[in-house]
């Protein structure tokens, strides 16, 4: 089996999972930090595991599905903190365009004139990324969704998956291992719904608008109306029933 079909097929199981847990999870939490906190901790034993068991290819398969599983509690957790609530097919489908933009790295790199040069696929690479960004915050900027934060951060583990794929291997069980190990980037989306949580606690998360709560301001969705005077409302109101 191709090193892309390898990575291709993990990272759409991983997001899979990803989706199943976040939406199965639904029910179970009515806030974020308990969610969060476990899916931190799965991580963390993930971690634990894969650095005691190195060579063992049933073992990094596990460490990579407690991974997505991680993952999945993670985006419960922002869900909750933003007030979004996406459908498994919208998750799906989302999973499914993660593939398709690694199919189109991969596609790039292929070109001979790449392919033979490893300056140039580096070059390419750190292109692609960085257009993928732009895209990404133009997206933010320009369109009205409740889905663009869970494309960013299903694209942020793709590109992880990328780096995997960009190491040179031996094997098949390298190429698992590389995999296993850039899951732990979820870490860092754990520590960015954290800092989103502190903000959204001292007061820097909220958006006071009407328009469905904070996650207007995460994921482009329209917040009508002058911030500040709604702001100045609500301490007028305040001050009136006191």
């Amino acid at each position: 089996m191709k090193k892309i079909t390898v990575v291709s097929f993990a990272s759409f199981v991983f997001l899979v999972i990803c989706s199943v847990v976040a939406r199965v999870t639904g029910a179970l939490f009515d806030n974020f930090g308990l969610p969060l906190g476990i899916g931190v901790g799965i991580l963390a034993i993930s971690g634990i595991i894969a650095l005691i068991v190195r060579e063992s290819r049933r073992v990094n398969i596990f460490c990579f599905s407690l991974s997505a599983v991680a993952m999945g509690f993670v985006m419960r957790a922002w869900y909750i903190l933003r007030g979004l609530n996406n459908s498994i097919f919208v998750t799906l489908l989302i999973s499914f365009g993660a593939v398709v933009y690694l199919w189109v790295f991969f596609a790039l790199i292929r070109i001979p004139p790449i392919k033979k040069s490893a300056g140039l696929t580096t070059v390419v690479t750190a292109l692609y990324i960085l257009i993928s960004v732009v895209i990404y915050v133009l997206l933010v900027v320009y369109t009205r969704t409740n889905f663009v934060s869970t494309v960013g951060f299903y694209a942020f583990i793709e590109i992880s998956f990328i780096f995997a794929m960009s190491l040179e291997v031996n094997s098949r069980d390298e190429l698992i291992r590389n995999l296993t190990l850039s899951t732990y980037s979820v870490f860092v989306v754990a520590i960015i719904v954290a800092v989103f949580a502190l903000m959204a606690a001292a007061g820097d998360g909220d958006c006071d608008c009407d328009c469905g709560g904070c996650e207007c301001c995460a994921d482009g969705l329209d917040c009508s109306g002058d911030i500040g005077e709604a702001k100045r409302t609500k301490k007028k109101d305040r001050w009136l029933k006191e």
